[in-house]
Formats: structure tokens, C-alpha cells, sequence
């Protein structure tokens, strides 16, 4: 008998046609990702971006790092989707489960988690999910809708992520900090400031002279040309002597905050030193000036004369206590928060430190 292959091609090429169409609905239902997005009949999931972020003090390792992926969730269900988002699990290639982190808070307002929401049919919302993961290893992000009709099964949506992908800013947040306590502070060079650091260092600098001034007070007859050097051989020993240790406490996409632990000169802890210069003076004197007056403001030229000696011969002392300074992205750069105000004590307080003050 003589087969029609024509016919059997065209019935073979249909059956074709049909099996990829299931297999087409079979990955449509279960929700898997193209390019950083997943759908299915009630909701699709997009990752808009992402990046490690740090909170509590809580320092990113390769091995334990969080993410926080921004999310757009798209509601097709039909009728009103209720959000939530401890709807949201991670799973990595071993089908081990990673819950979502939620602690996560920015007092800034500018880190906007997913919250829960009651979701009108085609409207979407968007929001920061955190999850502490490996770097280095591929996940599977699991979005399973909350559905309450026992007549409609709502499939889990599914977008792959890779650790790989994402970056973080923990170490230009670092960087910047340090570049801006040695520029400002320490009068240190820093060559990738400008790169870093957003904030004028001439006019940073000008303000923590003037505050150092205040603390010293080495008097009315001492002339601006005088406090200068005082103030450049302050920062030139610091520098030599001192350090800053950094802890990153929190890292958001555009805030951050750096807890800062100084070991600096103190004028309180000068005393033996000053004493020392104060009886030379006195040996070298003895009988000199008419009077009291006179007297203190050749002691008051005498010192600012050796005050170099003075920082020279004074201990550095690490603080009792550690001050978080805030940044703020400022384009690719971070700007250091120095502003003077009634919320930015903390700044205020590491400058009176680093200064010679309590």
C-alpha cells in the first residue's frame, strides 16, 4: 500500500505546531523570566535593579551580602490583587529557601520598600525587597500571588537573579568618608577626592579652621597669620599621628551613614606638655615684664611661637565614643552631610573632636 507522505508530513508538522504550543503555555503558567521579568495570568514581576545595601552595621561579604531589588509587580488578574510582600522567596540552586529581610528602614525616605497594597486590575507598584544571599551564586526569585478564590490557581511567577550582577557601594562609601576626613581634617592628599567626594574641601576646610580656632583660644593678641600655622601644624600632627576607623552602618542606593572612631589630639591631654614649654618660658624670663599683663601676653606670643612643640610632644588618645556622619549621593559622588543644624549634632560632635575639643 502506497503511504501519503505529504499528508503524514502535515499531520506530523501539526502535531509539532501543537506540542510547542503547549510547551509555550506550560512556561507561560509557571511564570518563567525573560530578561529580568516573569509573568503569568494574574500578575507579572519585573526587576528594575538592584544593589547590595547595608543595614544595622551589618558588613557585606561575599558570602553573605544583602541585596535589595527594586520591583515592579503588575496586576492581570482581572480584579482587585492583594500585595503582600512576604509573597516574595528566593531559592537558590539547591532549592534552599532565603525569606526576604523585613527590618529594612531608611529614615531618609528615599529607599521605598514594597509594601502591601490592594492592587486595582492592570495597575502596578514597585518597591525595594531585601535578601542576604552569596555573590557569588544564581537564584530563582519566587513571586506566589496571593489568590483566595479556590476556583482560580495562581502559578508562581519566577526571575532568575544572579548575584554576579549586582553592585555595591559599600567601598566608595568608605572611600569617600576617608578622602573626606583626611582631606578636611588631617590636610592629607587625597588625589581621588574630586572623584569622590562631592563637597567643596577649600570651603570645608575653612570652616573646621574656624572651629579649631574657637576650641584653642590662644587669645585676643594672637594675629590671624599666627592661629594659621597653629592650625596647620594641628592638622600636620594629626595626620602623622592620628587615624580615623570607619564601619559602614547603613548604605541605601542614594544614603548612607559611616560611623567614624577617632584617635586625635586632645587639648585637655596637653597639659604636661604645655607645662614644660610654660616653665621654660618662666626660667628664661624671670623678672622680664612689668607687670601680670604683659607678662601672660609675651606668654601668650611665646606659646603660639612653639605650639608646634606642644602637638609634637602630645599623645594622640582614641575617643570614647564613635559619631555617624550621614552621606548623600550627589550624582556618581557622595556628599558628605556638614551642615550645621539642630538634626546634625553628630557631624558637629566628631568636628569639635577632631578638632582638640570634647
Amino acid at each position: 500500500m502506497k503511504r501519503n507522505w505529504r499528508l503524514i508530513t502535515i499531520k506530523n508538522k501539526a502535531r509539532l505546531l501543537i506540542f510547542s504550543l503547549v510547551l509555550v503555555l506550560l512556561v507561560a503558567g509557571c511564570g518563567k523570566d525573560e530578561n529580568g521579568k516573569g509573568s503569568s495570568d494574574v500578575a507579572s514581576v519585573k526587576v528594575k535593579n538592584g544593589l547590595y545595601i547595608t543595614h544595622e552595621g551589618q558588613e557585606n561579604t561575599k558570602e553573605s551580602a544583602l541585596l535589595a531589588l527594586n520591583l515592579t509587580v503588575t496586576n492581570h488578574m482581572g480584579e482587585t490583587l492583594e500585595l503582600y510582600p512576604g509573597d516574595f522567596t528566593l531559592f537558590d540552586s539547591d532549592e534552599t529557601k532565603v525569606p526576604a529581610e523585613e527590618t529594612i528602614y531608611d529614615d531618609s525616605g528615599k529607599f521605598k520598600v514594597m509594601d502591601s497594597a490592594d492592587l486595582p486590575d492592570g495597575k502596578s507598584a514597585s518597591g525595594y525587597i531585601a535578601f542576604r544571599i552569596d555573590k557569588s551564586k544564581s537564584y530563582e526569585l519566587h513571586y506566589q500571588p496571593s489568590v483566595f478564590d479556590p476556583d482560580k490557581k495562581a502559578e508562581p511567577v519566577i526571575v532568575k537573579i544572579s548575584g554576579k550582577d549586582y553592585k555595591d557601594q559599600q567601598k566608595d562609601i568608605l572611600d569617600a568618608a576617608s578622602a573626606y576626613l583626611n582631606v578636611v581634617f588631617f590636610g592629607k592628599q587625597e588625589t581621588n577626592y574630586a572623584k569622590l567626594v562631592a563637597n567643596d574641601a577649600k570651603k570645608e576646610e575653612e570652616q573646621i579652621r574656624d572651629l579649631f580656632t574657637e576650641n584653642a583660644d590662644f587669645g585676643e593678641d594672637i594675629s590671624p597669620s599666627e592661629t594659621e600655622a597653629a592650625w596647620q601644624a594641628f592638622k600636620k600632627t594629626n595626620g602623622e599621628k592620628g587615624k580615623i576607623d570607619l564601619n559602614v552602618q547603613t548604605a541605601f542606593a542614594e544614603t548612607a551613614e559611616v560611623e567614624v572612631t577617632p584617635t586625635v589630639l586632645n587639648f585637655n591631654d596637653m597639659y604636661d606638655a604645655v607645662q614644660d614649654l610654660r616653665d621654660q618660658f618662666i626660667d628664661d624670663n624671670r623678672g622680664k615684664y612689668p607687670d601680670y599683663n604683659t607678662a601672660q601676653k609675651a606668654w601668650n606670643k611665646y606659646l603660639i611661637k612653639h605650639i608646634a612643640d606642644v602637638f609634637n610632644n602630645s599623645d594622640v588618645k582614641e575617643s570614647d565614643e564613635s559619631y555617624p556622619i550621614k552621606l548623600i549621593k550627589d550624582g556618581t559622588r557622595w556628599r558628605i552631610d556638614s551642615e550645621k543644624r539642630t538634626e546634625n549634632y553628630e557631624f558637629e560632635s566628631l568636628s569639635e573632636v577632631m578638632t582638640g575639643g570634647y
